[in-house]
């Protein structure tokens, strides 16, 4: 098990996501890592506090005006993936 900031990590080679990413990697690239997309991630309320934050700091970023769409709509993409984690 591998303690991080968003998520724990069960590190399992065959199933990693972050190992999609990258070559010759023997353990988890927790620079990589996307909690809510790997099957090894496992998210506990003490993550929950990082996860607001970064909702916080989404919602911040979405009352910029000059965001072109494409911007915004992964700002909402990332929100709407932070909230349901």
């Amino acid at each position: 098990m591998h303690v991080g900031v968003l998520a724990d990590c069960f590190f399992d080679p065959g199933t990693a996501a972050c190992l999609k990413q990258a070559t010759e990697a023997k353990g988890p690239l927790t620079a990589l890592c996307q909690p809510t997309l790997c099957p090894n991630a496992c998210i506990k309320p003490r993550h929950r506090p990082a996860w607001a934050r970064s909702a916080q700091e989404i919602k911040s970023l979405l009352k910029e005006k000059r965001l072109s769409e494409l911007q915004r709509n992964i700002l909402l993409e990332e929100l709407e993936r932070t909230m349901t984690s």
